[in-house]
């Protein structure tokens, strides 16, 4: 079980692979509907087929990962489930991208937003799980409710961060 649990670890390193892949085939399909960028048009099916690979991968090291525990609660349950999602979509987009050309056609916008929705939002629970539920808008002094109801009114600033400091030529 201990190398189950090594490997489990490379989660934290992969999972930046599909994520960087999905957001920049998203984005060069849809440059490459300008005329200008069309030859990117070629790319993308390759590129969709490493998004799901990559995706693919990630959720099993995440799922080895999650067995070494410690990642209870809905945090952890609402991480492991939008990933899985976002594996599941992207295959789903390389299957229609390759296979279903028309298919892919009329539904490209709506998977696009799909996709950029489960990217951040799989994120944003994977960073709450490795940073604490306060990371993100801890920063900017809000309250935050985390997944299990808990209440965080932000993390104070240290204090260099409060001083303004003024630079003169």
């Amino acid at each position: 079980m201990d190398f189950v649990f090594f490997l489990g670890r490379f989660h934290v390193l992969v999972l930046h692979l599909p994520i960087g892949i999905i957001l920049v085939t998203i984005a060069l399909e849809f440059a490459a509907r300008n005329e200008r960028y069309a030859r990117f048009e070629s790319a993308a099916p390759l590129l969709w087929a490493t998004a799901a690979i990559t995706a693919i991968v990630t959720v099993i090291f995440g799922y080895m990962h999650y067995a070494e525990g410690g990642y209870e609660g809905n945090a952890g349950n609402l991480h492991r489930i939008l990933g899985t999602a976002l594996a599941v979509v992207t295959t789903i987009v390389w299957i229609l991208r390759t296979r279903s050309q028309a298919l892919y056609e009329k539904s490209r916008l709506a998977l696009a937003i799909v996709l950029i929705i489960l990217v951040f939002t799989t994120g944003h629970y994977g960073g709450s799980l490795t940073h604490g539920s306060s990371y993100l808008f801890g920063a900017v002094g809000g309250a935050m409710a985390d997944p299990d109801g808990n209440i965080y009114g932000g993390e104070p600033r240290p204090a260099q961060a409060q001083k303004h400091v003024r630079v003169r030529p």
